[in-house]
């Protein structure tokens, strides 16, 4: 279990830093080299600590029930969605476009401002509770508090980036969530069809990369 405590203190500790340095960074070289940077820094984290998540040792603090993958599977359907809705449309307040955005046309912004880090929650949570042992809780669970955090302070750095007057604008349009929202047109015909898509892929390449196939676990 010492590589994944390892990565795990790794992955944090490249999320944190380069936030704290972000201004800086941002200055020195650019906003959009600065995002490019990050965000392979983090798919190359991110691949580390799922493959110590995969070898570590481990035990069992709940036993495995088909209905657990079987909620797995549904739930990630949403988290796809959202996926998809973060990156076709803006979210000025969340990890995503920040140009575009239109306060009387807020989309998505209307249901969540983070559509990623709630489809991220989402994730987190439903593969804890597939899973089931001590490095799924750490990992998944604290995966999902990590981007529940995240809420808070992505808000708290993109309001330090618009001026005063502007965030009022931003804040009246969007919400942190609220289910209301999805009758309001948050979510268009384009963002179900790429989230669609998206689930798809995962679930069919799931077993080629991680090695477990959702569906095998589900009985289905």
């Amino acid at each position: 279990m010492t590589g994944f405590f390892i990565a795990i203190t790794v992955f944090l500790a490249g999320h944190i830093i380069p936030g704290l340095l972000r201004e800086r960074l941002v200055r020195r070289i650019g906003y959009r080299p600065y995002i490019v940077g990050f965000s392979v820094l983090s798919i190359l984290l991110f691949g580390w600590v799922i493959h110590e998540v995969l070898v570590a040792e481990s035990f069992l603090l709940w036993d495995h029930q088909t209905w657990q993958a079987q909620l797995l599977v549904i739930v990630m359907l949403p988290a796809c969605i959202l996926w998809a809705c973060a990156i076709l449309q803006p979210c000025p307040l969340s990890i995503g476009r920040k140009t575009g955005f239109d306060p009387a046309k807020p989309g998505i912004n209307r249901f969540c401002r983070h559509p990623l880090l709630l489809g991220m929650m989402i994730w987190g949570i439903g593969h804890m509770i597939a899973n089931g042992d001590v490095v799924a809780v750490m990992f998944f669970g604290g995966s999902g508090l990590f981007a529940l955090i995240g809420f808070w302070r992505m808000e708290k750095i993109r309001l330090r980036e618009v001026a005063p007057d502007q965030q009022a604008a931003l804040l009246g349009a969007t919400r942190r969530f609220s289910p209301a929202g999805l009758l309001q047109g948050a979510v268009r015909g384009r963002d179900l069809l790429a989230g669609v898509v998206l689930y798809v892929l995962i679930l069919g390449g799931h077993g080629h990369v991680i090695g477990v196939d959702p569906l095998i676990m589900t009985g289905w």
